[in-house]
């Protein structure tokens, strides 16, 4: 079944609603945290940019996030995926490198010069990275919440002071 990869409209909030819960669930085994809203607020050149694959019945099947990046070792722009989602139904069937394809060329057209991003534990996932990308089997951390808060409020402290008042690890888990 062909599709068509184009980038994302405001009125495609209701179906990348849908696709962000069933990629929550079935990535994190979690629910979606935002909103129609938040989307509108702040993607669409805000503070990222999507992508969507749509169905021949103008269903979307899929999406990309990615934002704009920059390579401080290489002084070089470029750009960063920050999740990606293709229907069950709708897989092996090339519609994740459309939407990588799309993003490079959007990325390209803003002067930049790479693409990175990360897998999920996903074998078929990992396998189209490998085929076309210099793969690193890496860990990712966040610091989220409270503990964010603590992070900022250290900025300018000396470096005990910052080495005694980091946070705790059970801090990311509150508001």
């Amino acid at each position: 079944m062909p599709c068509h990869i184009r980038e994302a409209t405001l009125k495609d909030i209701p179906d990348l609603e849908t696709l962000l819960k069933a990629f929550m669930q079935e990535a994190f085994q979690s629910y979606w945290g935002g909103t129609g809203q938040k989307l509108a607020q702040d993607g669409f050149g805000t503070e990222f940019q999507m992508v969507v694959a749509e169905a021949n019945n103008h269903q979307l099947i899929a999406f990309a996030a990615w934002a704009s990046s920059y390579d401080v070792h290489h002084c070089i722009k470029g750009g960063e995926i920050i999740d990606m989602f293709v229907e069950p139904a709708h897989r092996g069937r090339g519609v994740a490198a459309q939407l990588i394809v799309a993003i490079a060329t959007q990325i390209q057209q803003q002067g930049g010069v790479y693409i990175r991003g990360q897998s999920v534990e996903n074998p078929s996932v990992q396998r189209l990275y490998q085929r076309c990308a210099h793969y690193f089997p890496t860990v990712e951390c966040y610091v989220s919440g409270r503990a964010f808060r603590q992070l900022a409020e250290l900025s300018g402290k000396e470096m005990r002071d910052v080495v005694k008042n980091l946070p705790e690890l059970a801090w990311n888990y509150e508001p």
